[in-house]
């Protein structure tokens, strides 16, 4: 008698609680379908589309945890961050909730508070590169470094005579020694928003400008005259362009303009105010017009306007040795190398709080500031080493990594877009293809016999994603896609000069920059798709007369709408006047609008023809962008260059699938975790393949 054969289908899932997921098995042929086309929807950007896709899909199959993930996922993204929050907080109590959604929930609702809170800060080290490795030489006494918008960071080694380029996991990637003359001991480095640096020669006594394309020229001579210098140390740039150099040999500071030449100096004895002059100027820093010096022998941090004229000190007397100032928590604070720690100075309430102390008690920290990815570097200028400090708070926290998208139409070739955020909402930059971790949900069944029965079962594997390679990244696209926002109102239509002059210099700036023409959106009573694309067909427009107020709110979504599936560093640019009131908000809430700015990476910048609206200044803060002014002297080439390099924490990952694709009705999960210093963060998304 043969024996009797059944077949037994047993399912196993992986029992580590980080790869717990929803169940994917969708009961309802309906519901099925309308998942498939809701994803598709969701990956090629047509979020909207996407909700009422789900929206079927849930209505035949009310109980699926999955779907409404992706109900949630697809809101997130259109910018209803409390819808998509009030979806997902039922599922977290389900036992195969995954992980990160509850540090996505998490994050979103800590992003979503007023505030991060006030408190003591417990920073810890989780990287130092030594200037020396063994009989290697890295670099020597680093006395000024420069955190770069791409990762890397610039180091100056005043020891070794030369600026290196780290990148993000300390590999020296470049080296400069100034060319056949060579550097003279420098010291100081600042940058300006093209990408023009200046550094400091202090045994040269003279500044070098070094242009973007490496072209390198020297400023100034040895003395005491006007544009001359002694012992020249740290350097600063402000908006408008200009640099300040800590002229230490003479006890001033110096201000030149863009091109280097000098315009004044200022930090000696003022009787009208009451200030003695500077003894020892160190660090410098600038923000709204005030420049900030700190004295070492003075112990002190002075203030000055940005003719020269004394404003104020802070801390007097209660720093140790202050040298290298940088501009700390939005601009907020002041962060101080003060010999052997970091300090800040709230510089609204001008209170001084402890950083980090360094634990080697004879270091000398000569520099301190703030990199790109939410940490703090800082060099020891006698230990010659660069150190890497991050809060314990945002370790514990973790990255932010969130899957923008899935490419699968040359499937089992899969390319997957990632942004990597830190807990502020920061993009996280300059990863490499070994920060990074791809995994893929496999299903495989083998047969066993067991008492005369044939049992089938059926595993699900998490594995390694086949073929792995990180092939871009956002921080180094160059076609960027703009949108223009065009005001339109009574208000503007009788400014027809200052806008023709204001929407040429933009036109022309962005081209200069190397960008494709801009689409033009109006937001008048009906926002609208103008389809211009050059300066003739925009100023056509723009002149032609108008009344009423316009909608902001739906012009703004429109053209932020139009955009998607968002690129490395898309943009909105609204051009107007800038008067944004209560009433520009009749259809959609400003912090919805700021959502789907953010959710979705796209920078806000505003051309203003008066004072910016506060609604402007917190879209363009919550979304990475900036405010320009239209009459301003240097015009809107700023602009160009800030969107040209700005961060970008977006990261494209290829991979070859082993999962079967079932035709192109199975549902396929991918993982990726990203990694750098002590900080991860996971996310999972789905997608299907192509229909065979």
């Amino acid at each position: 008698m043969k024996a009797l054969l059944t077949i037994v289908l047993v399912a196993l899932f992986v029992t580590l609680p980080a790869t717990a997921q929803f169940s994917t098995d969708i009961a309802s042929p309906g519901a099925a379908e309308q998942l498939r086309l809701g994803v598709q929807a969701f990956h090629r950007g047509r979020y909207a589309e996407s909700i009422l896709l789900l929206e079927k899909s849930l209505a035949y199959q009310p109980d699926s945890a999955l779907i409404k993930y992706w109900l949630g996922r697809a809101y997130y993204k259109s910018g209803f961050d409390e819808t998509a929050l009030r979806i997902w907080d039922p599922l977290l109590a389900a036992p195969e909730s995954p992980p990160f959604l509850r540090a996505k929930v998490e994050r979103l609702r800590a992003s979503r508070a007023l505030g991060l809170g006030e408190g003591d800060y417990s920073f810890v080290e989780v990287a130092r590169y030594e200037g020396r490795q063994g009989n290697a030489t890295l670099f020597l006494r680093p006395s000024t470094i420069l955190p770069m918008r791409d990762g890397s960071t610039l180091v100056v080694g005043h020891g070794s005579n030369e600026l290196v380029t780290l990148d993000s996991s300390g590999v020296a990637r470049k080296r400069d020694r100034g060319g056949l003359s060579g550097f003279d001991r420098p010291f100081g480095l600042a940058a300006l928003p093209d990408g023009t640096l200046f550094m400091s020669e202090f045994n040269g006594d003279q500044i070098t400008r070094i242009a973007p394309d490496g072209a390198m020229r020297q400023i100034g001579s040895k003395g005491r005259g006007a544009g001359q210098f002694l012992g020249p140390q740290y350097l600063a740039s402000d908006d408008a362009g200009y640099v300040y150099v800590s002229d230490y040999g003479n006890n001033r500071v110096c201000k030149l303009d863009s091109d280097g030449n000098f315009v004044l100096s200022f930090g000696s004895r003022q009787d009208d105010s009451g200030f003695v002059g500077l003894e020892s100027p160190a660090g410098l820093v600038v923000k709204d017009g005030i420049v900030y010096v700190a004295d070492s022998l003075r112990k002190a941090v002075f203030k000055f306007d940005s003719d020269g004229n004394y404003l104020g000190a802070l801390a007097e007397g209660h720093l140790h040795f202050p040298e290298g100032l940088a501009l700390w928590e939005s601009g907020g604070a002041l962060l101080v190398a003060d010999t052997d720690r970091i300090v800040s100075i709230d510089l609204s309430s001008e209170a001084l709080k402890l950083v980090y102390a360094s634990p080697d008690r004879h270091a000398r920290i000569v520099d301190a500031a703030p990199d790109h990815n939410g940490n703090l570097i800082y060099c020891d200028f006698d230990a010659s080493a660069v150190a890497i400090i991050s809060e314990a708070s945002e370790i514990a926290a973790g990255y932010d990594v969130e899957i923008d998208r899935i490419m699968s139409d040359s499937f089992p070739v899969v390319d997957v877009d990632v942004s990597v955020r830190d807990r502020t909402g920061a993009p996280v930059v300059g990863l490499r293809d070994g920060n990074f971790y791809l995994t893929e949900r496999l299903h495989r069944t083998t047969q066993s016999d067991e008492a005369g029965r044939t049992v089938a079962h059926r595993e699900e594997l998490l594995a390694p994603g086949a073929d792995q390679s990180l092939v871009g990244i956002g921080q180094l696209v160059k076609d960027s896609r703009t949108a223009i926002l065009l005001e339109r109102s009574a208000a503007l239509s009788a400014r027809s000069e200052e806008l023709r002059s204001a929407l040429s210099d933009l036109y022309a700036s962005l081209a200069a920059a190397g960008f494709a023409p801009a689409s033009l959106y109006t937001a008048g009573a009906v926002p609208a798709l103008e389809g211009a694309t050059d300066i003739a067909s925009a100023l056509r427009v723009a002149l032609a007369p108008t009344g009423g107020t316009g909608r902001f709110d739906s012009g703004l979504r429109l053209a932020a709408t139009s955009l998607l599936p968002s690129g490395a560093r898309d943009a909105v640019i609204y051009v107007g006047t800038g008067l944004i009131d209560d009433s520009s908000f009749a259809s959609t809430t400003l912090s919805e609008l700021a959502s789907l700015l953010r959710n979705n990476s796209l920078r806000f910048y505003a051309v203003v023809l008066d004072e910016p609206s506060d609604s402007l200044r917190y879209l363009a803060q919550q979304s990475g962008g900036a405010i320009y002014s239209a009459a301003r002297p240097r015009g809107l080439g700023d602009l160009a260059a800030d969107l040209a390099s700005s961060p970008s924490g977006r990261y494209r990952l290829r991979f070859t699938s082993r999962a079967d694709g079932g035709f192109g009705r199975s549902y396929l999960a991918v993982g990726v975790e990203a990694y750098l210093y002590m900080k991860s963060g996971r996310d999972e998304l789905g997608y299907y393949a192509p229909l065979k």
